[in-house]
């Protein structure tokens, strides 16, 4: 689900229907733009505005002061200034900065995305304060074309031999194994246990792992696996030299080189059910294996169905960006590309940070010019969220995930925002709107 740019854009930000309850009299904002969306305020607090921050700090200071010998409130003020000047100078320079820059945005309706970047900042008692606060604000974006579009919608035909894929891979899944004493075959499940003799990286902590269990021939097995413990019996022992692959999945061992001695414990040959009318009424509510076949096509056209819808609105979103083109502001790019990082990070990889953000920057870009502009869209056509919508939103959210629409609101409640729900229906309001639109070619591949 897309994320709607206004939910950065209070992230740090000040609403616009806030206004500032402390107005600084004789206020300077003097407004210059930078590259796409910044801008930069270069702001200056009157001498007198200083002055009186100073003394309500100060005093505010002095009544919580603990000053041995006064009461509270009673210590002399040239005390209280010896004592608290540092702490007095940070609280005025804060409070006059963050009240400065709320006044002058409001003043000059402009909504930043983020909190502001300030620099040059001239801060001394008796003067003017000033200082510089750079942010980049929403981009106006200015609508083209956003509809009329003539896109093609590839649907993948299902053929009988799809049918007996998907049965074929329920017969593996059903596959039971029995114990033979007979040399390995393809197909068949072993038991090993791997004693290690060389770890060239020495990243495997264990010298010695138990009861493996390997299906030769199965998808992912390595080769040196799959050709090493192909003809042996039962007790047998060989040494097999494994070089994991770079992009193994577990990346410990990947790129890693060990040589391991192989133990067979146990083999078990593989016997797949036989596809007739007593299996399929144990696996689905049809009685005859026809009908669970006509069952299974179905089901594998709608998949096809909804895979070709998924990649018609992909390209109905990449002609929108494309027609509607703007320069993305900058730190909704950082932030999407931090993420990004993070989530490498947070998987125990290698990272390289700048080969990571220069790989999925024109994707981060579209991404956000994308979530901007089904916003503009909504709002030209006056598309909305109606109660009925989120209704079947929840519907949709129940069945998908087998539970009752009562447990799904809890789901819910506990895991998403309404806001994020409301965004994932409004964007696909607006891809509907686009499509109604536009001419669709469907085709059967």
């Amino acid at each position: 689900m897309t994320k709607n740019p206004d939910d950065d854009q209070k992230n740090g930000a000040i609403d616009p229907e806030i206004e500032s309850g402390n107005e600084i009299e004789n206020l300077k904002v003097d407004i210059s733009k930078g590259q796409s969306w910044t801008r930069f305020l270069a702001i200056e607090v009157p001498s007198e505005k200083v002055d009186a921050k100073f003394r309500e700090v100060y005093g505010d200071f002095r009544q919580k002061a603990n000053i041995p010998g006064f009461r509270p409130g009673k210590a002399p003020m040239n005390i209280i200034e010896k004592k608290f000047e540092a702490d007095v100078n940070l609280e005025v320079l804060e409070s006059l900065v963050d009240e400065a820059y709320k006044q002058a945005i409001i003043r000059e309706k402009i909504w930043p995305l983020a909190s502001p970047k300030v620099t040059d900042v001239e801060f001394e008692k008796n003067k003017s304060l000033r200082f510089k606060a750079e942010i980049e604000i929403r981009p106006d974006v200015k609508l083209k074309k956003y509809k009329g579009f003539r896109v093609e919608k590839i649907v993948r035909k299902v053929a009988e031999k799809d049918v007996d894929d998907s049965i074929e891979y329920m017969r593996e899944r059903m596959a039971e194994f029995e114990p033979v004493e007979r040399r390995s075959m393809n197909g068949d499940q072993l038991k090993v246990d791997l004693l290690k003799k060389f770890d060239k990286l020495n990243r495997l902590k264990e010298d010695k792992l138990e009861d493996v269990e390997i299906i030769l021939g199965a998808e992912g097995v390595l080769k040196e696996f799959q050709e090493g413990l192909l003809d042996m019996r039962i007790g047998e022992m060989k040494d097999i030299a494994v070089k994991y692959p770079e992009d193994y999945y577990d990346k410990n061992l990947a790129g890693n080189e060990i040589t391991y001695t192989a133990v067979v414990k146990e083999v078990k040959k593989r016997n797949l059910p036989e596809v007739n009318d007593e299996l399929v009424a144990k696996v689905s509510p049809h009685k005859k294996v026809s009908e669970f076949r006509e069952s299974l096509k179905k089901n594998l056209e709608r998949q096809a169905e909804n895979e070709a819808t998924r990649a018609l609105r992909s390209e109905i979103i990449k002609k929108v960006v494309e027609t509607n083109s703007f320069d993305v502001p900058i730190s909704l790019l950082d932030k999407y590309l931090n993420t990004v990082v993070d989530d490498y990070k947070s998987r125990g990889e290698a990272v390289d940070e700048d080969s990571i953000r220069n790989q999925y920057r024109p994707m981060g870009e579209n991404l956000i010019r994308w979530n901007f502009l089904f916003y503009e869209i909504a709002r030209a056509e006056n598309i909305r969220v109606t109660s009925e919508d989120r209704a079947k939103w929840v519907h949709d959210f129940s069945v998908a995930h087998n539970l009752t629409e009562e447990r799904a609101r809890e789901a819910l409640g506990k895991s998403r925002k309404q806001s994020e729900i409301d965004d994932s229906i409004i964007e696909g309001k607006v891809l509907e709107y686009i499509i109604d639109n536009s001419e669709i070619i469907k085709m059967e591949k």
